[in-house]
């Protein structure tokens, strides 16, 4: 699953406008200047320079090497935006001689310049721990 947080900005409070009472014939009203809200960068942004399915590709390209005869199961991979860390994290499902494994990457950058944060694969039982691992900081960039 895939959440995604928009940063909030509040909207400026609208200026009152002069009533008729309050401006004579002849006077024209003094314009005041408007609130104009500074823009927060997205952090959605970068985010949404990948797909999913170049996530997937990533990925298993990577870490095909692993185990060149496995089988990937793209259409039931994972992708998850780690927006404290600017990564994502795709878990694919893979087997191997009918040992159920996973791929696992953390992947930056961008489309043209991926970086990889992290490789490898895992059981399945182990892919909490390696995103918890990735989060705090503390994993070493191999599976």
């Amino acid at each position: 699953m895939l959440v995604l947080l928009a940063a909030c900005v509040p909207e400026p409070a609208p200026s009152p406008s002069p009533s008729a009472s309050e401006t004579s014939g002849t006077e024209s009203p003094t314009p005041t200047p408007s609130q104009t809200a500074t823009p927060t960068p997205d952090p959605t942004e970068a985010a949404s320079e990948f797909t999913g399915s170049q996530l997937v590709k990533l990925c298993t390209e990577r870490t095909r090497s692993l185990a060149p005869d496995a089988t990937y199961f793209a259409d039931m991979a994972t992708t998850e935006w780690l927006g404290e860390k600017s990564l994502w994290f795709v878990v694919i499902p893979k087997t191997l001689d009918d040992q159920d494994t996973v791929a696992v990457c953390a992947i930056g950058g961008t489309p043209k310049a991926p970086t990889f944060e992290l490789e490898g694969e895992s059981l399945p039982s182990g892919v909490a721990d390696i995103r918890e691992e990735l989060l705090a900081g503390t994993h070493d960039g191999e599976s």
